[in-house]
């Protein structure tokens, strides 16, 4: 997997399943997922203790370039990363969904 994985927390299982689209996207961009690191932290926003982390702190490294992105999840933060590497393309495979769980956590968290 070239796409590096860091960071204190899990990410979700769709979104390891989205690497593979991830990694063709970035190359179709002229992007070398190698220079990649994604890590994900719980961000410093409060939590709820029977329901968790209300957002999650991404950082995206590449290379001397990094941006950082609070998300309520992997699925918000992967389109959100998919938008800045300019995924506009109509042929691009779909995106793994979150399982009903998962939907309904993320439905049930504000957004950030």
């Amino acid at each position: 997997m070239p796409i590096s994985l860091q960071g204190t927390v899990a990410f979700e299982p769709e979104f390891v399943g989205n690497l593979n689209m991830l990694t063709r996207t970035m190359i179709a961009r002229g992007l070398d997922p190698d220079e990649f690191v994604i890590s994900k932290d719980i961000a410093s926003a409060p939590t709820l203790p029977f329901i968790g982390p209300l957002a999650y702190d991404y950082v995206v490294f590449s290379g001397g370039d990094d941006f950082a992105v609070t998300e309520t999840g992997d699925q918000r933060f992967l389109e959100q990363f998919l938008g800045h590497i300019g995924d506009a393309s109509d042929d691009a495979p779909p995106l793994v969904q979150p399982g009903m769980f998962a939907r309904l956590s993320r439905w049930m968290s504000p957004a950030v």
